[in-house]
């Protein structure tokens, strides 16, 4: 583009006077012909004579022939100045014959020098000796005169002196002319020089530009090398070969900082071999790459021979010497040194293009660290996985498996870990494990735990494990993996199961002789067997009340157990369960006012109906008013209160007792749990009453929670359907499927 500027731009006359000829040069010609022949051929009468015939024809054949010539594109150069002469003075001699042939002083055809004059003070400029040949045109035009009047007579017509008078009026007008032009002409030229003078700064920035851009481009792409690699020891080597193509220098060297000693340590060079930087190590300090450590400040010279900071590396020649240091958390890590064998190799922006490329490289070395760290840690995290003695299953969002470790390929019968990206589906089929993801994956909050049972190594026995699920993810709160751990908690089952077959046993083998003795103490009592003492009295009531109370206990435990076997089934009815709550008031009202404590039912009579078992519901209130009765002090109340909600109904029992710690609100329906579990506890029992209701209430679809401040007394809550889902007439309560820590309310 800046050539093209500086042609269009040139000073060369030759081409613009090409183009003027071929222009206004060519319509000149062609007004001179028309307009000559005209003026002839009026003048003689409506004919011509021989020798205007002869002029004319002349004059239009040489002018044709400079017509044709001067459109011709590829005329010489240097024959355009002579043509452009010749032209001009034919131009001249045909006007002057034209005179002498149209009647010479009468004639009006000498108008026709003006645009001849206005022609050569156009020419001027780039042609100035046209100038001086427009001077012939007085001359001619009396040369012209005295041929058509045979004699000099016609300087004494007053007609004369006008006409010449004009002419040199035309004359000047065109010298004027001439000098307007040659200063336009001038100012062009000066306009021209300063274009060309700015074209050619531009043309080198724009070089300079392009070199620029060239460099940035091999740097991004040196960049863009050095991110993708992730092993630290590539990643210093890609660094200084990068380098080195960048600033176009033989050699570049990488050195870091040892953090446990504080020696730098060269680590990857360009055109120097490995082993030349092996066991070579910089003390804190020593050398342009210790003393780029210690300041942080880059350094750029021109000559280090004599430097005391420069230590030679091998038996490479170096003059020049330039290094910047590699920056992490705003303190040097490394040092990144180009060297040349030229002095004075590097100026100022090399330096900077240097840095630019050390800050790129500074953040590949620091996430090639992080990426090793996290290799570490992966490969930790593998071990562990691989050598737990639980199962681990990871899956990605869409359910392909990431992770499976030896054990889990075992439990589910795998000869070994299966390649990534399996679906679980077809891994596994139909085991209940892909439920217990697609369920994590589906809800995605908290934790979700089970129970499932596989094939064990024989046939004929099933293991049981405990899985928990849960999910990992992202920043932006989306689901990356989902993970599975599979504990085998068959032995502890086994535990369980023989020791619900212990209670049960031993609760049966109790009860009878409890019962004897029970029975044997009344008839005592009773004075059956002869009078009694007072003492005698006090101590046979105190047996028969432990007697009653571990009779209850032993009801507990026989009820649990049934409930855990799965022996008590649901029998489904209309239920009022006002009148429920009037026969637990009627039963434990001896209880209460035994304690002092006053009983109340607020459920009114038409309070709703609901299909319910009316045996477990009373025996579930029974036992929180139970409980309620024993922690409510002297002059305490005891409520059951309701409330219609629609499709449920819930029923409340409040006390004003001793209340429950918050944080034991969340263990009190536990299996065997106790607020008070001390060996001096005033209130005995097994710690399964609550646990027993969450099972029913939860077997009726239903939940049960508590509301309580200690010291001001406990609300029990529980929420039942008043249309029972399964629409049967009795449901099996299977307790065998609970796990013994529930969820909490």
């Amino acid at each position: 583009m800046m050539d093209d500027i500086a042609e269009q731009t040139t000073t060369d006359p030759r081409p613009d006077l090409h183009r003027g000829e071929a222009r206004a040069g060519n319509v000149i010609r062609f007004l001179l012909i028309a307009v000559g022949f005209a003026a002839l051929w009026y003048t003689n009468g409506g004919h011509l004579s021989r020798t205007a015939l002869t002029g004319w024809a002349v004059y239009g054949s040489l002018s044709v022939i400079l017509i044709i010539i001067f459109r011709l594109p590829s005329l010489p150069p240097r024959s355009v100045v002579p043509l452009a002469y010749i032209a001009y003075v034919s131009d001249l001699v045909y006007v002057a014959f034209l005179v002498s042939a149209t009647g010479g002083l009468t004639s009006d055809v000498y108008i026709l020098y003006t645009p001849l004059a206005l022609k050569a003070a156009v020419y001027y400029p780039i042609l100035p000796p046209i100038l001086l040949i427009s001077y012939l045109i007085a001359p001619l035009y009396a040369i012209g005169l005295r041929l058509s009047a045979g004699s000099w007579y016609f300087l004494l017509d007053r007609s004369f002196l006008p006409r010449y008078v004009l002419l040199f009026s035309i004359m000047f007008t065109a010298v004027y002319m001439a000098w307007l032009f040659e200063r336009r002409h001038i100012h062009i030229n000066q306009l021209t020089e300063r274009l060309n003078a700015k074209a050619h700064v531009l043309e080198e920035t724009a070089t300079g530009l392009g070199d620029r851009l060239i460099e940035l481009r091999t740097l991004q792409e040196g960049i863009k090398a050095i991110n993708s690699a992730l092993a630290l020891e590539e990643l210093l080597h890609l660094i200084a070969v990068n380098a080195s193509q960048v600033l176009g220098v033989a050699q570049c060297l990488v050195s870091l900082l040892d953090e446990g000693t504080g020696d730098v340590v060269p680590r990857a060079a360009s055109g120097m071999p490995a082993h030349v930087l092996r066991d070579v190590r910089l003390k804190p300090g020593m050398g342009i790459e210790g003393f780029v450590i210690q300041t942080g400040k880059a350094v750029l010279i021109g000559d280090v021979r004599g430097d005391p900071r420069f230590v030679q590396i091998g038996d490479y020649p170096v003059i020049s010497v330039m290094a910047v240091p590699l920056m992490s958390d705003n303190r040097p890590v490394g040092v990144l040194m180009a060297t040349s064998r030229k002095r004075n190799a590097f100026q100022d922006e090399d330096l900077n293009l240097l840095a630019a490329f050390a800050d790129q490289a500074a953040i590949a070395v620091k996430n090639a660290a992080l990426y090793q760290r996290l290799e570490e840690e992966k490969k930790r995290t593998e071990a562990i996985i691989q050598g737990l003695g639980d199962g681990v299953i990871v899956t990605d969002a869409h359910l392909n498996l990431v992770l499976l470790n030896p054990m889990a390929a075992q439990i589910f019968g795998l000869s070994g870990p299966p390649a990534p990206g399996v679906p679980v589906t077809e891994l596994f089929g139909n085991v209940g494990i892909v439920d217990f993801l697609t369920k994590a994956l589906v809800d995605g909050g908290e934790p979700i735990t089970g129970e499932i049972a596989l094939p064990g190594p024989k046939a004929d026995r099933k293991r049981v494990y405990h899985v928990l699920t849960t999910t990992v993810r992202d920043e932006a709160n989306t689901v990356r993996n989902i993970v599975a751990v599979l504990r085998d908690i068959t032995s502890r089952k086994e535990v369980e199961e023989m020791k619900s077959n212990f209670l049960s046993v031993v609760s049966h083998e109790l009860k009878t002789p409890l019962h004897s003795i029970k029975g044997f103490v009344d008839i005592i009592l009773m004075g059956k067997t002869g009078r009694i003492t007072e003492t005698q009295r006090d101590f046979l009531t105190i047996v028969k009340t432990q007697t009653t109370s571990l009779q209850n206990q032993i009801n507990d435990l026989l009820e649990f157990s049934r409930l855990e076997a799965g022996q008590v089934r649901l029998r489904i009815e209309d239920v009022a369960m006002s009148e429920i709550a009037s026969s637990v008031i009627e039963k434990l009202k001896p209880q209460a006012q035994e304690g002092q404590v006053s009983l109340e039912s607020r459920l009114p009579a038409d309070f709703p109906s609901i299909q319910a078992d009316r045996g477990r519901l009373e025996q579930v209130i029974t036992n929180l008013v139970d409980n309620a009765i024993k922690f409510t002090p002297a002059g305490g109340r005891v409520t059951i209160s309701g409330e219609d909600q629609g499709p449920i109904v819930q029923v409340s029992v409040s006390d004003t007792g001793i209340g429950i710690p918050s944080e034991a609100q969340k263990q009190v329906f536990d299996r065997f749990y106790q607020v008070d579990g001390s060996p001096t506890r005033s209130y005995r029992g097994t710690g399964l009453g609550l646990t027993i209701c969450k099972h029913i209430v939860e077997q009726h679809h239903g939940r049960i929670w508590v509301e309580s401040e200690e010291g001001k007394g406990s609300t029990f809550h529980f929420q039942i359907p008043k249309q029972f889902s399964t629409g049967g007439d009795e449901a099996a309560l299977d307790f065998a499927a609970f796990p013994s820590s529930l969820n909490k309310s």
